[in-house]
């Protein structure tokens, strides 16, 4: 089977690209001009990279696209910005969604497979220790949140109008904070970095963790199942741990980590400060936390993968344990 793959030089996609090839499909992946080819070769290795093309391509431009796509069956789109204005992450994820989706429907390609973020449900809707599962609502607004989160709930926006204007099939999958051995997973969930200083936020609450290999295996299911066509899938792994429960691990590795621990009940009283603060000095100290980013990132929750276990027939391989030991090892 051919399928097209984007973002395969980046730290999910090389694992998607493995994946896929080991499911035995000949895998076109779309690679911006510069990218570092030769180290994605060297990644997969020989064997893997036998079955593989790589294409340079702007996904913003529909002709483009369109030969891209030709004669693939499945597109996995996992490229996106993670970093930059609103307006950047705007152009270089959402703009190229929707030539990349347009080129597919033009196509008759059989399945889209979005590869989007947890990060986009509207969690300080929900009460404290409730389950965050696939019926939550997105949030309804992150502008308020980080550039980020709101270019990719644009994104998926633009592809579920796509996708039931031009009856383009489309899976979506919402992968929680990805770590592995080239990123840690000291994440923004666990608290914020000021410096050599770690600000843990709360620290009873689950942290929405997925190792890269897990994640990477449930985006391949997402193409290749059947009846889950406008699914969405949440991944996350078992057995999560709390943000103090990370902290705990890296220190008994032997990291030394600088943390100041804010209690969940002065996280609020933390973010009215710095709005007051910032206000206070007309912006020039600017609000990086407020009580809406508290209640979207820090609030105690639960977190399900039932879905994405019952019909994709996925389960985390790796569990956080070996998962954790193997980043650790790495050095991140």
């Amino acid at each position: 089977m051919q399928v097209l793959l984007t973002g395969a030089t980046g730290f999910l996609g090389r694992r998607v690209l493995r994946e896929l090839v080991d499911e035995g499909c000949a895998v076109r992946c779309a690679v911006r001009p510069g990218s570092d080819v030769q180290s994605l070769r060297q990644f997969v290795g020989a064997r893997r990279w036998s079955c593989t093309e790589t294409v340079n391509v702007q996904l913003s431009n529909v002709e483009q696209c369109r030969e891209l796509v030709r004669d693939c069956s499945v597109v996995f789109h996992a490229a996106a910005s993670l970093s930059g204005s609103a307006s950047n992450l705007v152009m270089n994820s959402v703009v190229p969604t929707r030539s990349l989706m347009a080129a597919a429907a033009e196509e008759r390609v059989a399945r889209f497979v979005l590869v989007s973020s947890l990060g986009i449900y509207g969690a300080q809707q929900l009460p404290g220790h409730a389950t965050l599962d696939e019926q939550c609502p997105v949030d309804s607004a992150g502008h308020l949140r980080d550039p980020y989160t709101y270019s990719k709930i644009l994104q998926e926006e633009v592809a579920w109008k796509i996708s039931l204007e031009r009856n383009l099939p489309l899976v979506v999958v919402r992968p929680g904070v990805i770590f592995g051995d080239e990123r840690g997973a000291l994440s923004h969930r666990v608290g914020l970095q000021l410096g050599g200083l770690l600000l843990r936020m709360g620290g009873r609450q689950q942290v929405p963790f997925t190792y890269v290999e897990n994640c990477a295996e449930a985006v391949a299911l997402a193409g290749f199942n059947s009846g889950i066509d406008g699914q969405i899938f949440n991944i996350v792994d078992d057995d999560l741990p709390t943000g103090r429960q990370v902290i705990c691990r890296y220190r008994k590795a032997g990291r030394k980590l600088r943390v100041i621990g804010v209690p969940q009940f002065a996280t609020n009283w933390l973010a009215r400060f710095n709005e007051w603060y910032s206000s206070k000095t007309e912006q020039q100290v600017p609000a990086v936390l407020t009580r809406y980013r508290v209640q979207a990132m820090w609030k105690p929750l639960r977190y399900s993968n039932e879905r994405a276990k019952q019909q994709l027939g996925w389960h985390p391989s790796i569990t956080f344990d070996e998962a954790f030991e193997r980043t650790i090892a790495s050095g991140v």
